[in-house]
């Protein structure tokens, strides 16, 4: 008896530590001992493995901005997002030693998985490079003011993503006049849409995406949807996340913002890192911060911003902000572009902008719009009248001169008209 409970407990230690070896050996539920899809091995490990140089390749697939920020030398990205169903070109032999790793292991387990499905047989996943023991290489800065294609009216953002450089904000919109507001944008050439947790119209806004979809046959990809947590939602975040990822049921959020700073801020924004990692977040942003919270907010922070969105109008211009931010390699976004409400019609007919207007046979709010897109500030008009819409899209069939730019940026007069 004694013979056989030996036995039995060196068996059970043997599967626990097959299960768990570096080689990837574990047992199926028949209790025969196969080869897994791909191995896990430590940092360490790959190292060696590195050293003696044995024909590998060594696969990042983080984002290009990580990847510039630090990588391990030698290794190629093969961002995890862009691997597919189809072999990737940079890796055409499948028998290869591929070592893949990421920043902290889950985007590379995925990546592994779906290589291993392909066919590649020598793949060893060792997790993230936070903890990696040797040297990395850093890449000069990058970070530039991105430029804006006028061309197809889009931006090319620091996370990867193309982003459309106009757009709608949905505040203050009810249910029905959000989704047709929506539906008008989509139905016009538009691409962007603005929403918030604390606007109430998630739901809407997803349902007027859906419906457009469908409708005017227009395909996922090309929207780009923004949402923003609250700080009331900071403590939590997981869950606030969860919550707008249901409520605007469109698969994955295209940019997700912290409406404000506050308490756990940094703790939120980490939370949304790992839903970044993870692909159900495709961006990342702020919104209301300046140059005092960016410089206490960004080195506590693994994803640099993709975006900060802030009041800017001709009566309030950020002029130190805007450049503080854009030379960081981050989209600026104006929200209240018109003014806001209850000050729109004081600043639609200001006589500088009227004069400006006139010349070029546009209205005064085409003008202002203008003028953010060519200070390289993502606009997102917010409004529920269809004519608006439309007009607000029609920014590309004029352009303002030197003079009347700095005619506009005369008005400045520091007059913020919300508290954010």
């Amino acid at each position: 008896m004694m013979k056989r409970f030996c036995f039995l407990l060196l068996a059970a230690a043997a599967v626990l530590l097959a299960g768990c070896s570096s080689s990837g050996r574990v047992m199926d539920g028949d209790g025969m001992i196969r080869q897994a899809a791909y191995s896990q091995i430590t940092p360490e490990e790959a190292l060696e493995m590195m050293e003696k140089d044995n024909g590998h390749v060594v696969v990042d697939v983080r984002r290009q901005d990580e990847y510039d920020a630090g990588h391990i030398p030698g290794a190629i990205l093969i961002p995890n997002e862009s691997i597919g169903s189809d072999p990737p070109e940079e890796l055409p032999d499948r028998d290869q030693v591929i070592l893949i790793y990421c920043r902290t292991g889950n985007r590379s387990k995925q990546a592994a998985q779906k290589l291993a499905e392909m066919g590649y047989t020598n793949i060893y996943e060792f997790g993230g490079i936070n903890t990696w023991p040797g040297e990395l290489v850093k890449e000069e800065e990058t970070a530039e003011v991105r430029a804006f294609n006028f061309e197809n009216r889009s931006v090319l953002l620091n996370s990867g993503y193309e982003m459309p450089i106009l757009g709608l904000g949905t505040y203050a919109l009810d249910h029905d006049t959000c989704v047709n507001s929506v539906k008008t944008l989509l139905a016009n050439g538009g691409r962007l849409i603005d929403t918030a947790y604390m606007y109430g119209n998630e739901e809407a806004v997803g349902e007027g995406v859906r419906r457009a979809m469908v409708e005017y046959g227009i395909p996922r990809e090309e929207i780009f949807v923004i949402t923003k947590i609250y700080p009331n939602q900071f403590h939590d975040p997981e869950a606030a996340i969860d919550i707008a990822l249901e409520k605007l049921d469109l698969g994955y959020i295209d940019m997700m913002l912290l409406h404000h700073p506050g308490t756990d801020d940094v703790k939120a924004y980490k939370a949304m890192e790992k839903y970044a990692e993870a692909g159900k977040i495709h961006s990342l942003g702020l919104s209301n911060w300046y140059v005092e919270e960016l410089t206490s907010f960004l080195p506590q922070i693994t994803i640099t911003p993709a975006l900060v969105q802030n009041e800017i109008h001709p009566y309030y211009q950020e002029r130190d902000v805007v450049p503080f931010i854009q030379e960081k390699g981050i989209v600026v976004q104006c929200w209240y572009p018109l003014g806001g409400r209850g000050y729109t019609a004081d600043l639609l007919g200001d006589e500088t902008i009227r004069a400006i207007a006139g010349a070029h046979g546009v209205s005064p709010a085409q003008v202002i719009l203008r003028w953010d897109l060519q200070r390289g500030i993502v606009v997102i008009p917010g409004s529920g009248n269809p004519d608006h819409i439309i007009e607000n899209l029609d920014l590309f069939g004029f352009e303002l001169s030197e003079d009347e730019m700095a005619a506009i940026a005369a008005l400045d007069r520091g007059e913020k008209h919300d508290w954010y």
